[in-house]
């Protein structure tokens, strides 16, 4: 499998899994490091990443890819997500990958309408 191909199946194993409230099924590094602006302090760690994105799956109703710019061993995903209460937004994620584990995930997205509860 290609460097590319791998990159694209861990996305797809994150956006499912997101989609399926099933964090196990992504490839994480032992030492993945998650980002993102509803969290204060990055998240290390396979097992805790997994427990985080555990707890927050049940809120996304879904989780749709809209576009991917992969380059050597990174990726800029563009995703529209939608919340339980009908909030949609869209989103960019940055991951960065190591012997086809996801090892760094960053996220980014206007935080207020998740605040405002506005659709």
């Amino acid at each position: 499998m290609s460097e590319r191909q791998e990159i694209e199946r861990a996305i797809g194993c994150y956006i499912e899994a997101m989609n399926t409230e099933n964090p196990e099924i992504i490839p994480l590094a032992p030492d993945v490091e998650l980002f993102g602006p509803m969290i204060p302090e990055p998240i290390c760690g396979e097992a805790a990443v997994r427990q985080y994105l555990g707890e927050t799956a049940p809120f996304i109703a879904r989780m749709t890819l809209k576009k991917s710019v992969i380059e050597n061993d990174s990726a800029a995903v563009f995703v529209e997500f939608e919340g339980l209460n009908g909030v949609i937004i869209e989103s960019v994620y940055f991951f960065g990958l190591s012997d086809g584990r996801i090892s760094h995930i960053q996220a980014y997205f206007d935080t207020r309408p998740l605040i405002k509860g506005e659709k």
